[in-house]
């Protein structure tokens, strides 16, 4: 079976990565297109897709099940004042 188009999904990174670009959108269109691809894309990572951050951020706070106890406990210790401590 010969294909004439391809669209490349790059499934493990969640945002655009300068390296990854050049090797995906200059290197291997190269590759495809002397492999007889005649039509080359490439799906754009998530990044700040509004929906993805959501549901990001939803599925943070699901697997932290003490996330609220954790945020006053950080901001109760931002407010202690810095103690420095010195080996004897």
């Amino acid at each position: 079976m010969k294909f004439s188009k391809l669209h490349s999904l790059i499934h493990s990174f969640v945002s655009e990565h300068i390296e990854t670009l050049e090797e995906i959108d200059v290197e291997y269109k190269e590759l495809a297109l002397k492999s007889g691809i005649e039509k080359w894309g490439r799906v754009p990572a998530l990044g700040c897709e509004p929906t993805f951050i959501s549901d990001l951020a939803d599925a943070v706070i699901e697997s932290l099940p003490y996330v609220g106890a954790m945020a006053v406990s950080n901001l109760e210790a931002r407010q202690v004042p810095l103690l420095i401590f010195s080996t004897i």
